[in-house]
């Protein structure tokens, strides 16, 4: 079943709806589905009410939607006739899979949906499996140094600190997903030659993106150091297992929204 047909409600269509879809501030209604669904955004609309405010749909999208352990939330805009001052509906829709009761011999074979949280963390595994010398980061790194990539050794670190523990000076609770130190490869295999520079890396999938207070640590610590740069890797598993593509920029270079 493609994501079309498991879609609640029609595309967003800007000519029938007067609204428009990155309009900030966007504001979404927390329907009763996604709460029962969700014990988090039950008690974000016990603090917070009916409806919320975000600078933008990716914003909501992010907080709502890709943050939560919830099963099936989506946001749905509203009807053309709708007279709620809303731009969308947090909503809980039913998994079309087989249930539990449903499925028959596993030897036969299931089908899951995934999550958000399972699709991030296969994302980040393409770094963090290696111990060495991941190829985008040896070819960013190499490109970033000036060097051919055989010259350099990539560290992988899976669990980098947080950005307090990275530098004390530094306020803020961003967590990188994966950091990497490079070094002058000396003999072919050695790992001991001179740190050239090292990077810190959010992960994200798609589109998907981070908490403001993220923006600011990212910022912050990339200005502490001249050898020490933060990345933000974004990366499209369409065509797993047999190929991925990806973009790495510098926090220096990604513009926030709005």
């Amino acid at each position: 079943m493609s994501w079309e047909d498991q879609w609640p409600g029609e595309p967003y269509r800007i000519e029938e709806t007067g609204r428009i879809p990155d309009a900030s501030p966007f504001r979404v209604a927390l329907k009763r589905s996604a709460c029962e669904a969700a014990p988090e955004i039950e008690t974000l609309r016990e603090r917070a009410g009916d409806v919320l405010e975000y600078e933008s749909r990716a914003d909501a999208v992010s907080k709502l939607v890709h943050a939560v352990e919830g099963p099936g939330l989506r946001l749905q805009q509203p009807a053309p006739n709708d007279p709620a001052d809303v731009d969308a509906y947090l909503v809980s829709v039913r998994e079309p899979r087989p249930g539990p009761d449903d499925r028959g011999d596993p030897a036969a074979g299931w089908t899951f949906g995934t999550r958000a949280q399972q699709v991030g963390a296969l994302a980040e595994a393409l770094f963090s499996a290696y111990r060495f010398d991941p190829p985008p980061i040896v070819a960013y790194a190499a490109r970033d140094l000036g060097l051919a990539p055989v010259d350099i050794r990539v560290a992988v670190e899976d669990d980098p600190d947080r950005v307090g523990g990275l530098d004390p000076e530094v306020d803020g609770g961003w967590h990188p997903d994966v950091a990497f130190t490079v070094r002058e490869r000396t003999d072919g295999e050695s790992v001991d030659g001179s740190t050239l520079k090292r990077y810190v890396a959010e992960v994200k999938h798609g589109s998907t993106s981070f908490e403001r207070n993220q923006r600011a640590g990212m910022e912050r610590l990339a200005a502490r150091d001249a050898k020490l740069d933060v990345l933000v890797i974004r990366v499209d598993l369409a065509s797993i297992p047999q190929s991925y593509d990806l973009t790495i920029r510098s926090i220096d270079d990604v513009r926030p929204p709005g």
